[in-house]
């Protein structure tokens, strides 16, 4: 059975903060926004992560550091060749982000 996405709890990440907008992905020739990858910061993962909210969802603007939350996060396993190794990998998507506590 393939492997087509985790989900992580709270204790996955432990406290999330906002670093800022990375960068907008696009779709096809005319080069339309599908969604937007934010940096956060994870406090059990010691590290930044990016996460991609789809742009539906509309464009988040939050202080930097301000802890935030992720609405049904979701990990889905990746990979790609470099010659003779491949290198594997998750990407981190969910369908918003919103400030820690809001509704």
């Amino acid at each position: 059975m393939p492997l087509k996405y985790v989900i992580p709890t709270a204790e996955t990440f432990g406290k999330l903060t906002f670093e800022g907008k990375d960068r907008e992905v696009t779709s096809g020739r005319s080069r339309i926004a599908t969604g937007v990858v934010y940096n956060l910061l994870s406090e059990k993962q010691a590290e930044l992560i990016e996460v991609q909210i789809p742009a539906r969802a509309g464009s988040k603007t939050f202080e930097t550091d301000t802890e935030i939350e992720l609405v049904n996060p979701k990990l889905e396993p990746t990979g790609r060749s470099t010659g003779d190794e491949a290198i594997a990998s998750w990407k981190l998507t969910a369908e918003n982000i919103k400030k820690k506590g809001d509704k």
